[in-house]
């Protein structure tokens, strides 16, 4: 096995032995695979770095970065600094080591602001400081929700008073800024004011408002005004319009396809709240509510009475003459007492509003289409609007679908008519339409193997031909001299053709191949031709 050194020596006179074309294009191909590689090393570079958090704001990302620094550890910043990127091997790593930091703080100031307390704060410091950061945490929470970019809470305690009667509740206010042009659903809306109601003392929804950056009040207190009311009114209104419109467009499409079947749907709500209290009194069912009866009997008789009482002797026995006495009698008395009831019936009636007063729906069905070519090749659709009896159909189906309620005024309307894109004939689809797709996704590798090709083509084989000749002559020149110092100046033999004409073969190649086949008869050979340059 060669050395290295004669490696390099072999290296060196090959190259020696290259004409300038060969020098120039030898360094290009160099330059080129040299090129080449680093590209590679540069975009596998580039691509190994993963995002270590985005969305952050300006002060998140503030403190990572300084952090990192701080770490000695590569980043790269994207999408306005809002994002971080790092090595793709140190992602989770990084992380980790940021979150045992309290990074990132996820903006604003929350409850670690109590992690260094001074021994001078007083109490109304530390009020300030639990209002700050409990105002940071809220809002660290709203930004949780996708929409929201950034968000800050403001809430206003009043001072405490020692008289009921003075006593005022807190209040809050919250500001946020909506992602692009998305918006906060009334689920959403009212999921942050009670959110926020839920972690002040003593704050209810009715003090909370709600805005955005752009300025449109999205949630204040009722009773200020019929805003809210309003809008409320006019989502629920909106949200039973487009469901009604919804089953109506997907039910008739099933039948005459799709896009070919339209519905617009008004419905009147009322939304008037209604309490009834009715009391009604039945003369003819009575009860008795109370009873008292009182009754008295006293039963007079006995013997006559004689003498006078309290006497003694015959005085005591004595009677005046004539008097009889009485056999008896009966006294007696009853009072009854009654009160009665009338029976009455209390009925409590309360209807909240949304319900439905009436409804009306038009419905437009496309026809169907027949293709018609004219005498100049011209290709035309003939409208054939759909036949009464489908029309009826169709009616009927509306009519179920929405609940129709003829006693409260509803009013269904369904007309067949074309439809504007319907009526334009269908442009003929291009045959290489189907291909273009497949061809663009394989131009670039289709590309990249042309250009290997040509560069082994016209830039690798070339310079491989030419290095496989110097080795040939090499081996030429040394399988000549050993033949011809073997063989001497040897006798003079038959003539010999001595042209050599090319029968596909150079001249370098036949005489490559006689060397090898017969050494003696080349050897000799190239003896004639040195006698007869002599």
């Amino acid at each position: 096995m060669a050395t290295p050194k004669e490696i390099f020596e072999q290296f060196v006179s090959i190259a020696k032995g290259l004409s300038i074309t060969q020098k120039v294009i030898g360094v290009m191909v160099i330059l080129l695979v040299g090129g080449g590689l680093l590209s590679l090393v540069l975009l596998q570079e580039e691509t190994s770095y993963k995002v270590l958090f985005s969305g952050l704001t300006q002060e998140d990302a503030g403190e990572v970065v300084a952090k990192l620094k701080e770490q000695r550890s590569p980043y790269q910043l994207s999408q306005d600094g809002t994002a971080i990127l790092v090595p793709a091997e140190q992602v989770y790593e990084t992380r980790l080591a940021l979150a045992g930091e309290g990074l990132p703080r996820g903006g604003g100031v929350g409850f670690e602001i109590f992690n260094e307390v001074s021994l001078g704060t007083t109490d109304f410091v530390q009020r300030l400081n639990y209002q700050r950061a409990l105002q940071g945490e809220l809002a660290r929470t709203i930004r949780n929700f996708q929409q929201v970019v950034e968000a800050r809470v403001h809430i206003a305690t009043p001072k405490e008073s020692v008289f009921i009667e003075d006593e005022k509740p807190p209040t809050a206010s919250i500001s946020v800024k909506l992602r692009g042009r998305e918006k906060l659903s009334q689920h959403q809306i009212q999921s942050i004011v009670n959110l926020v109601a839920s972690a002040v003392p003593g704050l209810t929804t009715e003090n909370i408002t709600l805005v955005d950056t752009s300025g449109r009040l999205l949630f204040r207190k009722q009773g200020e005004g019929d805003g809210i009311l309003s809008g409320s009114q006019l989502e629920y209104q909106m949200k039973i319009e487009d469901t009604l419109r919804q089953k109506v467009e997907t039910m008739l499409e099933e039948v005459v396809g799709i896009n070919k079947a339209r519905a617009r749907v008004t419905a009147e709500i009322d939304y008037s709240r209604k309490e009834l209290t009715e009391e009604n009194f039945d003369p003819e069912a009575q009860v008795v509510r109370s009873e008292q009866l009182l009754t008295e009997n006293d039963q007079r008789g006995g013997l006559t009475p004689e003498g006078i009482p309290g006497v003694k002797g015959e005085l005591a026995t004595f009677a005046e003459p004539g008097a009889e006495g009485s056999s008896g009698g009966a006294y007696n008395r009853q009072n009854v007492t009654r009160n009665y009831e009338i029976s009455k019936q209390v009925k409590h009636v309360q209807e909240k509003g949304g319900a439905v007063k009436k409804l009306s729906v038009a419905v437009m069905v496309d026809g169907t289409y027949e293709k018609s070519v004219d005498k100049d090749g011209k290709t035309s659709l003939q409208y054939q609007p759909r036949s009464a009896e489908e029309m009826r159909y169709f009616d009927k189906l509306v009519k179920n679908a929405i609940g129709f309620d003829e006693e409260r005024g509803d009013q269904v309307e369904v007309a067949s008519l074309p439809f504007a894109l319907s009526a334009m004939p269908e442009e003929q689809a291009d045959a290489m339409d189907k291909w273009r797709g497949m061809m663009e996704w394989l131009a670039m590798p289709v590309i990249s193997l042309l250009i290997a090709l040509l560069v082994i083509l016209f830039v690798v084989k070339p310079f491989l031909k030419i290095l496989a000749t110097k080795q040939l002559e090499a081996q030429r020149h040394a399988a000549l001299g050993e033949h011809g110092a073997r063989l001497g100046g040897g006798g003079e033999g038959e003539e010999e053709d001595l042209s050599l004409s090319p029968r596909g073969l150079t001249d370098q190649e036949r005489i490559f191949r006689l060397a090898q086949s017969d050494p003696d008869r080349a050897a000799d050979l190239v003896r004639r031709w040195l006698r007869e340059e002599a």
